[in-house]
């Protein structure tokens, strides 16, 4: 099997350029495997799966989360006609697994509409044979149920906004929500805001292409046919559709120049008088200024709208992460006391910490004591001790952390496995102290601690009271 994509694109262009010059079954024996077509069907499918149930939790989390608010507003109003009228989520929870419906395509992803438009157009090829045409639907029937159950979360975070309108109505009747109703009111704004903000992740991730994805791409571009056919079937050529001679410039025959606009406005603003051009540049100032605000806004709050007036919400980033994605690997080094200036010994630390919140995050990891000489001029590598180590930290302010953590360490030197067996030789620690955090790039951390054993009194011999670490992590 050779890979369809780049076959059938290296074809259409030699065809086009010399046309004697072989065909699509010649080349066939010279293209790499048909692979990323593969790919494309299980990447889908995987995040089309991934959305599914992330979608699905968050419906029958709000389901929850309604179902006490109800309950609530009828304890406080005994006697009186329920008006919660009934939700749709478990409906929607079925649609997401019907593979039966259908629905239009309106939520752009410009990669996944560039996906569907090119297995469109390489199904459309009468040379492609019933095998690839095999793997050409499986891609393109991954890829449209990945567009659709898009489209019907878009919808299903609408549906959330109603409700929440609806819940908004109802409850003004309140004078000042119960303590109770208010929390669980307020949790079901912050799981919507989570739940778009989830929504625009899955498509910033969809929306990243792969390089074979690219250079397939950029080799179907070159084909005037598929150019024509993702002018007429595209979703974007569906969104705008364009006149056939959009590209003539007759066709802008008597449209106003720019200049003709400019001029207009000098005009009119000249009707107000000497301060007539003045004020209307302030009021351009201004709208730029209220356009501006709303962008810092949309910025802040992400792209739900809805969700900007829960008075003193902080999103955490960490609500719509994976676990992979919340994991952050941390190395620090610890030089041991010495008399002289040069350190006795090295601590070395390799931990695994998962984000509990933003300002939080906990871990477990090993250390491992280096041996490094009694001198400059006496360096010898040894074995003088392991750890094992758990941590937690949590922000108090800015950049500083209160930092903490338990440790069990075996302090002798060894030279193999078996010695660390002896668990009675094992020595305890319990740390607590400071820890500044600072970037060094976009990916990486470093960190400064300074903690305090509280029992480094029961270490044979005493260890060290302070211990001072430096690190980073990623």
């Amino acid at each position: 099997m050779k890979h369809l994509f780049l076959c059938l694109l290296w074809a259409e262009i030699f065809t086009i350029a010399c046309p004697a010059q072989g065909s699509i079954d010649s080349l066939r024996s010279s293209m790499p495997s048909d692979a990323m077509l593969r790919d494309i069907g299980q990447t889908s499918a995987k995040t089309d799966k991934t959305l599914i149930q992330r979608t699905e939790k968050y419906l029958r989390h709000l389901s929850n989360i309604e179902g006490r608010i109800k309950r609530q507003w009828q304890q406080t109003h005994p006697g009186e006609p329920d008006r919660f009228s009934p939700n749709d989520y478990q409906h929607r929870i079925q649609q997401l697994h019907d593979t039966n419906v259908h629905i239009a395509p309106r939520t752009y992803v410009s990669r996944l509409d560039s996906l569907q438009s090119a297995l469109h157009f390489l199904r459309t090829q009468k040379s492609v044979s019933s095998t690839d045409m095999a793997i050409l639907s499986d891609a393109t029937g991954r890829v449209e149920q990945l567009q659709k159950h898009l489209d019907m979360s878009q919808d299903i975070y609408q549906y959330i906004g109603e409700r929440r309108q609806q819940l908004t109505r109802l409850l003004a009747s309140y004078s000042q929500l119960p303590a109770g109703l208010a929390k669980d009111f307020e949790q079901l704004k912050t799981t919507a805001y989570y739940y778009r903000q989830e929504l625009e992740q899955y498509k910033t991730l969809i929306n990243r292409p792969r390089k074979m994805e690219e250079k397939a791409l950029e080799l179907l571009n070159k084909i005037p046919a598929f150019g024509q056919f993702m002018a007429k079937y595209s979703m974007l050529a569906q969104l705008f559709r364009l006149p056939a001679d959009y590209d003539n410039p007759g066709s802008l025959s008597g449209l106003q120049t720019r200049a003709q606009v400019q001029q207009l406005l000098q005009q009119q603003a000249g009707t107000g008088g000497a301060g007539g051009m003045a004020v209307l540049q302030e009021q351009v100032a201004g709208a730029q200024d209220k356009l501006r605000a709303m962008r810092d806004n949309v910025t802040k709050y992400g792209a739900g709208g809805q969700d900007m007036d829960i008075p003193g919400f902080i999103p955490d980033q960490q609500k719509t992460k994976t676990f992979l994605q919340r994991l952050t690997y941390v190395f620090n080094l610890q030089l041991a006391r010495s008399s002289t200036y040069f350190p006795n010994t090295g601590n070395l630390g390799f931990s695994v910490g998962y984000k509990i919140k933003d300002k939080s995050t906990a871990g477990v990891g090993l250390s491992y004591d280096l041996g490094l000489g009694s001198g400059w001029d006496h360096i010898h590598f040894s074995s003088q001790g392991l750890g094992l180590r758990s941590f937690m930290d949590w922000r108090v302010k800015s950049s500083y952390y209160l930092a903490g953590g338990f440790e069990e360490n075996y302090l002798i030197a060894f030279h193999n496995i078996a010695q660390l067996r002896n668990y009675s030789t094992w020595q305890g620690s319990a740390l607590v102290g400071l820890e500044k955090k600072y970037r060094i790039s976009q990916k990486m951390q470093g960190n400064i601690q300074l903690l305090y054993d509280i029992l480094y009194k029961r270490e044979l011999p005493p260890g060290q009271m302070l211990k001072f670490r430096v690190g980073y992590s990623f």
